[in-house]
């Protein structure tokens, strides 16, 4: 019988709290965590771990860090082995402000991600999400 494998869950998010908090939520789902905590750590780590979903904060070092980085994902020849990846924006935007963010990124040609999900996250909201993506 095959042991089914733990699926593999990507937060790049520049908030140490949010990781920590949400990091218990993903493994009592029996989901296995990798962090980064900017962009450019993200790309070598989802370069070296092919998560199976990652989850990515919006605004980090400047305010397109998150569209941009989802954009090589989906696109990029440096990232053809994961461009399928389900990629999940996480944003304190309408927290902060009220409203959701209003960039539509196939505006700017860019591709956008599989799904959105306001800060702070509902740990039941959140994982239906990550498991509905998953089963695609």
């Amino acid at each position: 019988m095959e042991e089914t494998k733990s699926k593999k869950i990507l937060m790049i998010d520049d908030d140490p709290d949010f990781i920590d908090a949400v990091t218990p939520i993903l493994k009592s789902a029996l989901y296995e965590v990798v962090t980064a905590t900017n962009p450019k750590e993200g790309k070598d780590v989802i370069l070296s771990e092919k998560p199976d979903l990652i989850l990515l904060d919006i605004m980090m070092d400047s305010l397109f860090d998150g569209f941009s980085l989802c954009h090589a994902i989906k696109t990029s020849k440096d990232f053809k082995d994961v461009n399928d990846t389900p990629v999940i924006f996480v944003s304190a935007v309408k927290e902060l402000t009220g409203s959701r963010f209003q960039f539509d990124g196939t505006d700017q040609g860019m591709v956008g991600p599989d799904d959105y999900i306001d800060k702070p996250v509902k740990p039941d909201d959140l994982l239906a999400r990550i498991a509905k993506l998953l089963e695609k």
